[in-house]
């Protein structure tokens, strides 16, 4: 049951590594990092945005893949489907947005961080996905974050309609904190009243 506490079609993963994140000139060459852009085209062809699409087909001619690293990505994304799959849909996520003032931002995604908690845009910033993969690394070599997912069938699902907003999830449902509070304070909300109330004990226990 869906309890709002006020106060994963298309889905992106632009998680960055931070050891590759710190030395730009190596970063294209990372196969972790080319295993996520592969991820990110192949996740937005799936999405109706002719625009997005074309870009995407764009990028994808721009910077071709050689046969040894498409066969490392298609590796690992077979295992991260199987991962994926036993994976309960427990846990949290954070809706943010780079509309957000940076030093916020900053704040938020280093909370998030400390709690395992994914920081979720809905888009691309102007539609531009060099400009997004450029603001999430400066956020990764800055330490705030471990990077981010981009995802807006996520905000549909939950109903997110403002951010930042906190959804705690368990197998009785999921909870929304909505509004700009500190997320230690959002998960101590859910664990009071919340349908995800041991969930949110949980991970409030499991603070790094």
């Amino acid at each position: 049951m869906h309890k709002a506490i006020t106060g994963l079609a298309w889905g992106l993963s632009l998680l960055c590594a931070t050891a590759s994140a710190a030395d730009d000139s190596n970063i294209f060459e990372n196969r972790a990092w080319l295993k996520q852009q592969e991820d990110l085209s192949e996740r937005l062809r799936q999405h109706r945005d002719r625009q997005l699409q074309q870009e995407l087909e764009a990028h994808i001619k721009r910077n071709p893949l050689n046969r040894s690293d498409s066969q490392f990505i298609d590796d690992l994304l077979t295992k991260q489907k199987a991962s994926n799959q036993e994976k309960p849909t427990e846990g949290a996520l954070y809706f943010v947005s780079f509309s957000i003032p940076e030093e916020g931002l900053k704040r938020m995604l280093h909370e998030t961080r400390q709690y395992g908690i994914p920081a979720t845009l809905r888009g691309l910033i102007n539609n531009d996905m060099n400009a997004t993969t450029d603001a999430v690394m400066q956020l990764v070599k800055d330490g705030v974050t471990d990077g981010v997912q981009i995802d807006p069938t996520l905000y549909s699902q939950y109903n997110i309609r403002s951010v930042p907003a906190l959804v705690v999830r368990c197998q009785m449902g999921f909870d929304v904190v909505r509004g700009n509070i500190r997320v230690k304070q959002a998960l101590e909300k859910v664990a009071e009243t919340g349908d995800c109330a041991q969930t949110a004990r949980t991970m409030l226990g499991g603070v790094r």
